[in-house]
């Protein structure tokens, strides 16, 4: 179906008014100019063979003159005429077939006046052929095209005046047949225009009505265009081809920028939860340093005034100065933090022996363990080489040692295992899994998740004598982070169990 505003019906419509309005005008131009047209033509024909005749017969004889003439008018269909100086002369019928009786038997060709036979002679004063009725008449006459040229005859020196006349066919008459055969044609032009610009419209709407389909598709934002939608080698095709790269590009181009915009809302999504996580971190060293701070100050406050118990200084400089260590310890752990959150921040990588770490932070762990009455028992290979940064590996390390004798019980036992894992991956680079159990306690299974974040201690007192500042799993988790190692923590029928995995040198 054609839309009426749509670009096929427009071409139709212009297409078919265009072949009326041309087939109009050739109809009335043919019947306006053909007479005109048609006379020209005719007038210069005869005025060329009128030329080429008098070149044939000027300085002639009569006898060989005459009958060139008589040819002439029957090819041409006119009457030629041969004037004397006074006008009077022989008329030569376009139907002449000899020169038998057309003179008197003993007349010479040129005998005017003596020799000439009724109808054949024409009257200077009036023009006209005697016996054909009247000169003013208005006959036949009429539609005629004359020519005059002057010859001599080899009889005479006298010149004589060639008169030919042919009579101009009523091309008036065709023309008005054709302006009055005007309303039959009509129905074949309309036929014809309106059957042409059918095709015409079709022709061209149909590649232009695909590139507009194409086109509402990538304005909708749809680059599924995989095809050119005209596959010609003209400019449609070339623009049809220029549309399906364009959607190719945009489509890639739209899908880096959904990724990009994703990755944007990822980065902004972290860093909110990193400001929050920031603010909170703030709030919490406040209150972390605001309580020892706040006691220290009351202690040396009341020392200075001498004030009860205060007065004993050596006793609470003692635990002035307990304190302001425990705020050093804090401070240290924030500015390593600090260092590892850092985003320069790169670890110094070299090869390690895990197992002499291990060995170093249960050593440093034994007088604790002996005070506790607790039993540490330890299972590690000779050597367990891993590419990591020695101190950060080590800090981490004792870190969880610490945590395993700080929280466990009197007289329960911490043990630590440090294995190589088997498997057919483990030729070039081996794995070690370090395991480090305390027995006697178990943790509320809501709150393990937790234990890494900064701050976060499992039990609510908050005190320093049953925990420390709750910075010590989270920089534990920060430093495995840094060298790729998998870690978990989960409860044990036995206990709570903290599992690393790292990979080992090459």
């Amino acid at each position: 179906m054609i839309r009426r505003k749509g670009i096929r019906f427009k071409i139709f419509l212009v297409t078919a008014a265009l072949l009326v309005v041309s087939a109009l005008l050739i109809y009335l131009t043919l019947y306006f100019m053909l007479p005109g047209y048609y006379k020209t033509i005719k007038q210069a024909r005869l005025e060329s063979g009128v030329s080429e005749l008098v070149k044939a017969i000027d300085g002639q004889s009569a006898e060989k003159a005459i009958p060139l003439m008589a040819e002439f008018g029957q090819d041409h269909n006119a009457a030629i005429v041969i004037r004397d100086k006074e006008g009077q002369g022989y008329y030569i019928p376009p139907n002449f077939r000899g020169m038998k009786n057309w003179l008197s038997r003993n007349a010479t060709y040129l005998g005017m006046r003596s020799q000439i036979e009724a109808g054949r002679v024409l009257d200077g004063r009036s023009g006209g052929p005697i016996g054909n009725g009247d000169a003013g008449s208005k006959g036949p006459m009429m539609h005629m095209l004359s020519v005059e040229k002057q010859i001599r005859f080899a009889e005479s020196e006298e010149p004589y005046t060639l008169s030919v006349d042919a009579p101009l066919q009523p091309i008036g008459e065709a023309a008005g047949v054709i302006l009055l055969f005007l309303p039959y044609m009509l129905i074949p032009i309309l036929l014809i225009a309106v059957g042409g610009a059918l095709i015409y419209s079709r022709l061209i709407a149909r590649p232009l009505l695909s590139l507009n389909k194409v086109a509402r598709r990538l304005a909708k934002l749809d680059f599924s265009v995989t095809k050119p939608a005209l596959t010609t080698k003209d400019e449609l095709g070339e623009l049809s081809l220029s549309l399906s790269r364009l959607a190719g590009n945009l489509q890639l181009t739209m899908g880096e920028l959904q990724e990009a915009n994703a990755q944007l809302k990822d980065d902004i999504e972290r860093e909110r939860e990193q400001e929050a996580k920031r603010r909170e971190f703030v709030a919490t060293i406040s209150h972390e340093l605001k309580t020892p701070i706040t006691a220290v100050s009351g202690q040396l406050e009341a020392m200075i005034a001498n004030v009860g118990a205060f007065r004993d200084r050596d006793t609470y400089l003692r635990q002035s100065y307990t304190i302001m260590r425990e705020m050093d310890k804090l401070v240290h752990e924030i500015l390593e933090l600090s260092k590892l959150e850092s985003r320069d921040f790169l670890p110094l990588m070299r090869e390690v022996d895990l197992s002499e770490l291990v060995r170093e932070s249960m050593g440093h762990m034994s007088y604790l363990a002996e005070v506790k009455r607790m039993r540490l028992e330890c299972e590690l290979p000779e050597e367990a080489i891993i590419t990591a940064d020695e101190r950060l590996m080590s800090k981490a390390v004792a870190n969880i040692i610490t945590n395993a004798v700080q929280y466990s019980g009197d007289a329960e036992r911490v043990v630590v295992r440090l294995l190589e894992e088997a498997g057919e991956e483990q030729v070039l680079r081996p794995w070690y899994r370090l395991e480090v159990l305390n027995t006697g306690v178990q943790v509320d299974e809501a709150k393990l998740p937790r234990l890494f974040e900064p701050f976060y201690r499992a039990e609510q007192s908050r005190s320093r004598s049953t925990g420390g500042s709750g910075l010590g799993l989270y920089i534990v988790s920060k430093v495995l982070d840094a060298h790729g190692a998998e870690y978990s923590i989960a409860n044990t029928p036995e206990g709570v169990r903290f599992s690393v995995r790292v990979q080992g040198a090459a």
